[in-house]
């Protein structure tokens, strides 16, 4: 019994010590990334390690910011001692596969919101950082009006090595989404795939 526990020891550490060798500068230590998607070069100080079937995303919450361990892909991170049922404003990173263009992914979210949401509107923003430099992107602004359940989503899609990973910030109202905003971009300024 006591050596099937070593033999799981040795091996989770040599899981972990993997991931950490292949995630490249602590926060304020130099950021570089290669010219190739999906290839970031950064060591994430502290990273929480979002898993779907064989795909791991490291990310780094901003501070006071919490990952909810409860829920996956999504995978939410809300301020800290908040709740997912009681949050008003919350980040989470969705993972896909992406089975055609990162157009065509991005024409069918439109497509499914204004369905949900008839009084809706969709704002191109400006494209922020994101570590996975030389990755296809897109940013928006989505804005539903309903009566009884207003809220502003801010989403960046991101094409990497065959998934598209939606990083979306949610809100009440556009006045959250600026002020969390800053958040939002360390986000995806300390988020990368690990395999």
């Amino acid at each position: 019994m006591k050596l099937r526990t070593w033999k799981r020891s040795v091996f989770l550490f040599l899981v972990l010590f993997g991931l950490l060798v292949t995630l490249p500068p602590a926060e304020g230590q130099n950021k570089t990334a290669s010219a190739a998607c999906g290839k970031a070069k950064i060591q994430i100080a502290n990273p929480k390690y979002l898993v779907i079937s064989s795909v791991i995303v490291a990310a780094e919450p901003p501070n006071g910011w919490d990952l909810d361990a409860t829920k996956t892909n999504p995978f939410y991170f809300l301020k800290t001692g908040e709740k997912y049922e009681s949050a008003k404003t919350l980040m989470y990173v969705n993972i896909e596969r992406l089975d055609d263009s990162l157009q065509n992914a991005v024409q069918r979210d439109e497509q499914v919101f204004r369905k949900g949401c008839p009084a809706s509107r969709i704002e191109e923003t400006s494209q922020p950082e994101i570590l996975e430099q030389g990755c296809e992107r897109k940013t928006q602004l989505f804005y539903c009006e309903k009566i009884n359940g207003a809220y502003v989503d801010l989403v960046t899609k991101i094409s990497i090595n065959g998934l598209v990973i939606d990083v979306v910030l949610s809100a009440d109202n556009a006045a959250e989404i600026a002020r969390y905003r800053q958040d939002y971009e360390q986000l995806l300024n300390h988020l990368a795939l690990v395999n």
